[in-house]
């Protein structure tokens, strides 16, 4: 059989032992060997995520977090700006406008990242955005977007909080949140941020 090479950002190849294992019977939900494995698997998140606090599963797509994401944080008719540099930014939008939220969307040039200083200024002229979207690494395009910067600006806004598609971002050498705790530390009040698909953490 001719090896096939996956090349895309996802999905991406499943290394030989996983899928040996996938081949394995399958185990019961209900079964006490998988709660034994569901525990490890929590476990394994924390540590992947460098949190001591509850790492949320999602059975879904990516979307599907995403959009689970904007509808247990935001209503209808609340306000959110959008960072749309590439078709996973405009899924950020589309979903806001779908569930009634109304979206300042900031455009960015495909292959560019945006600029922390627009979102400081959309937040000083109007401090009534609840929400801001972006992706960590834009998939469509590869752009590493400066989401350390973008969430100091973010974190001044008690009412505000910052939202992150960060899938594509876990392979990054440099992911800020593999590499240090900038985005775990908890000070202050409470501020939501996700990513895509497994974790719901807070600034």
């Amino acid at each position: 059989m001719d090896k096939q090479y996956l090349l895309a950002p996802g999905p991406t190849p499943v290394p030989p032992e996983i899928l040996q294992r996938m081949a394995e019977p399958v185990i019961h939900h209900r079964a006490p060997v998988y709660e034994k494995i569901l525990a490890e698997v929590r476990e394994g998140l924390k540590y992947l995520f460098q949190t001591k606090n509850e790492v949320l599963i999602f059975a879904s797509s990516g979307t599907g977090a995403m959009e689970g994401t904007v509808t247990n944080t935001l209503s209808a008719g609340d306000k959110a700006i959008v960072v749309e540099g590439g078709k996973f930014g405009e899924r950020w939008t589309n979903i806001c406008k779908a569930y009634g939220v109304k979206a300042q969307v900031m455009p960015v040039e495909w292959g560019q990242a945006i600029d922390p200083a627009l979102i400081a200024k959309a937040l000083q002229t109007d401090p009534s955005f609840k929400a801001v979207f972006t992706q960590a690494t834009e998939t469509s395009t590869g752009v590493l977007y400066p989401i350390k910067e973008i969430a100091e600006i973010v974190s001044r806004y008690p009412g505000t909080i910052m939202v992150v598609d960060g899938i594509s971002h876990l392979g990054q050498r440099n992911c800020p949140w593999m590499n240090g705790s900038w985005m775990l530390s908890w000070p202050g009040p409470k501020k939501p941020s996700c990513f895509r698909p497994v974790c719901l953490l807070q600034l």
